[in-house]
């Protein structure tokens, strides 16, 4: 006997649902094992994590755009599409429904469904609603899973820099001051080597995106954690929203793509995106990511990285010296070239102009959801860089 299609549409119905139940178990399956056994997060990254990456990595970066901010639009609008519709077809169904009479079985001889009549009156609103709620229930349970596997679980493994042994800990704040010394005069010595607008502002030098994915294969040379393939890291489109937001860059784990703002001061833009290149290896604490970048460009052989990382990195242990010494901090920042003090004028300026609540909101988000993945200070583990690159530092310098 032949099953009707009311039957086929059912079991097609109950079949989504059961992917995306099997599909979420696995999921939440991740996040448990990450968060209680270490060895499994380590070995996800050993094992999964190649075929991960040259999985999803390279099917992105097939794209010259950004994948996944394209996709974020896409479901932006289908959701759009499916409330609106929905509203039509209910609309449209009691309308019809408002056509019988009340007062007697008239739908059945009207030609309307029971089970329509119950639900609006239409059979299409029915159909469209179950398939739209199934759907929307499987991509839920995809990007759940996606999430785990391509980003969640890494925020449990043994750290990047216990691997390596780098940072104390703590340090002394003549360290620290020797340090942004030696920062400041390789921001001097770089200054001059990088090409500048007519206010004195770095510019980048031409294929920065390629060059930035091979000062990262470059150091998986020496740190095998990094080593490997890599995409190209990719501009947003539509940066405005991020810089709205204050962000320099953002690292997607549902297509393996490292996207940065396009907008914000050219000196920023290959130490962000070393730093998002690093999540891709499963280097997801923010500080260590920082520090990942801070090797790829001081180690690379490209002025404007190396120019870059010693800028971002002087920015990060300045601010720690100005709390702990800050008569130390201005004998070492008034002796910073004009090249490096135009960039930073200029990167205070373009953040400050978007100031506001929708930047207070994404910092409270990424705070939260920092401290939700374990990283305790949120925020704040960005600054906590600066305990790695002084024990870089000093520890290649021998004191």
């Amino acid at each position: 006997m032949k099953m009707n299609s009311k039957g086929k549409t059912a079991r097609f119905y109950k079949s989504r649902l059961t992917a995306a139940a099997i599909i979420a178990a696995a999921a939440c399956f991740l996040r448990f094992a990450a968060r209680n056994r270490q060895d499994f997060s380590d070995a996800w990254l050993l094992y999964v994590n190649p075929i991960w990456v040259n999985t999803l990595g390279r099917i992105a970066g097939l794209f010259p755009f950004s994948l996944v901010e394209f996709l974020i639009y896409a479901i932006i609008v289908g959701i759009l599409f499916f409330i609106g519709r929905t509203i039509c077809l209910a609309a449209w169904g009691k309308r019809r429904q408002s056509r019988t009479d009340p007062f007697s079985a008239s739908t059945a001889a009207a030609g309307v469904p029971d089970s329509a009549a119950a639900t609006g009156g239409h059979p299409l609103w029915t159909g469209f609603f179950k398939r739209g709620v199934t759907r929307i229930l499987l991509l839920a349970a995809i990007i759940f899973f996606l999430y785990e596997g391509g980003e969640d679980v890494y925020f449990f493994c043994t750290p990047f820099s216990t691997t390596y042994g780098y940072g104390n800990g703590s340090y002394s704040s003549e360290q620290l001051t020797e340090v942004c010394r030696f920062l400041v005069d390789m921001c001097n010595t770089y200054t001059d080597k990088v090409d500048r607008d007519e206010d004195n502002r770095m510019s980048l030098f031409p294929y920065a995106k390629w060059r930035a994915r091979q000062a990262m294969e470059n150091l998986g040379d020496e740190y095998p954690i990094l080593d490997g393939w890599y995409p190209k890291a990719k501009g947003v489109c539509i940066s405005r929203l991020m810089s709205k937001t204050n962000m320099a860059g953002i690292y997607s784990a549902y297509t393996s793509e490292a996207n940065y703002n396009t907008e914000m001061p050219a000196y920023n833009k290959p130490f962000t995106m070393c730093h998002e290149l690093s999540h891709l290896k499963g280097v997801l604490p923010e500080n260590e990511a920082n520090f990942a970048a801070y090797l790829a460009c001081v180690r690379s052989d490209q002025p404007d990285l190396i120019y870059s990382g010693c800028l971002t990195g002087w920015v990060y242990c300045g601010n720690e010296l100005y709390k702990r010494d800050r008569e130390a901090w201005r004998e070492i920042a008034v002796t910073l070239s004009a090249g490096a003090n135009a960039d930073l004028e200029y990167n205070t300026a373009f953040w400050k102009q978007f100031r506001g609540k929708a930047a207070d909101a994404a910092e409270k988000f990424n705070d939260s959801y920092l401290k939700q993945a374990g990283q305790s200070a949120g925020t704040e583990s960005y600054n906590q860089v600066v305990d790695l690159i002084v024990s870089y530092e000093t520890g290649k310098s021998g004191h």
